[in-house]
């Protein structure tokens, strides 16, 4: 049985299903007037030492795809044993109430390799499965997670305002926060003993130490609310009295590109040792082994999600999660 790796790079390389077409001579004027992409795309380039050889496939695509597991980078890290990513009923895509397939989009999936030149030989020392563009239903139970996961978190202040003690919750009155303001903050992967950001086979995500919430709108004192709330910075999982640090486990389903536009970079990576991977000029330094990138403006949830967690949606026909219907 191929395990979810091969099925990913089975995606990006078999385009069901086999096409049939008959070859028609075209005339100079027919084909001065066509334009177009082409289907396979290469590229080189070099940067910090290292060569790449990218290979994009000008694709659309739109799959549902489950794996039992999804388990990459199985092995013995800093003395201990683990997985660097680890996700429990991997899914992409869904089935929604009326039993039709909601696809996880992709666009532009590409494949990269990174050479390194010892003594005049090329040493592949990285490997990166990549979307140009992607969105979509990600469901799993994450139990280890290494990369860079950037989540927005926006929306009321209420669910804040609710957890927060009456003296905390007194604070935020005087800075002008009523419970329709809405605020917003950054999450990414985080120790959830310290608070500081940790991208290594994380089991939290939240808002690091020195971050803060912002105020986006309904602030009661206008720029001042901002003001008031840049005193009150995360600090070992904690703000104001509210924690700021949620077990990824708990998000069952991750909604990609929910900013408007597809979330460009998203990729999943391995590599012999940390590599910088390039998109469009932008660099994302990853660490050695398996890395997962979801990039800015990937993931948004708003607050109640983000302390109580996401509910996973239906993936299959026959889904445990629904009683088997």
């Amino acid at each position: 049985m191929l395990n979810t790796f091969s099925k990913l790079i089975l995606l990006f390389i078999f385009i069901p299903p086999l096409l049939q077409a008959q070859l028609v001579p075209i005339d100079e004027r027919e084909l001065s007037s066509m334009t177009g992409q082409a289907f396979m795309n290469i590229d080189t380039s070099s940067a910090n030492g290292l060569d790449f050889t990218k290979l994009t496939l000008g694709l659309d695509v739109k799959t549902l795809l489950t794996s039992d597991m999804l388990e990459v980078g199985n092995y013995t890290r800093d003395g201990t044993p683990g997985s660097d990513i680890k996700i429990n009923d991997f899914a992409l895509g869904s089935i929604d109430s009326n039993g039709d397939i909601v696809p996880f989009e992709i666009k532009d999936p590409f494949i990269e390799l990174a050479f390194e030149d010892v003594n005049g030989k090329q040493n592949l020392v990285g490997v990166r499965l990549g979307f140009g563009g992607a969105s979509g239903k990600l469901s799993g139970d994450i139990e280890s997670l290494t990369g860079n996961v950037n989540v927005n978190i926006v929306g009321t202040a209420k669910p804040i305002r609710d957890v927060a003690g009456w003296f905390n919750r007194g604070l935020l009155s005087i800075a002008g926060i009523s419970d329709s303001t809405i605020l917003s903050a950054e999450a990414e992967l985080v120790n959830a003993q310290t608070g500081e950001a940790d991208p290594v086979r994380a089991q939290y995500v939240g808002i690091k130490n020195g971050d803060v919430l912002n105020c986006n709108n309904g602030c009661g004192l206008g720029g001042l609310s901002s003001a008031l709330l840049s005193l009150f910075k995360s600090n070992g999982c904690d703000v104001l009295g509210i924690g700021t640090c949620f077990p990824l486990n708990s998000y069952k389903t991750l909604d990609i590109g929910t900013t408007g536009a597809d979330a460009e970079g998203l990729f999943l990576s391995f590599q012999t040792k940390p590599i910088t991977w390039y998109d469009n000029g932008s660099g994302t330094p990853t660490v050695q082994g398996a890395f997962f990138n979801i990039p800015n403006g990937g993931i948004t949830v708003n607050f109640e999600e983000a302390f109580n967690g996401t509910d996973r949606v239906r993936t299959r026909y026959l889904d445990p999660y629904f009683g088997g219907n």
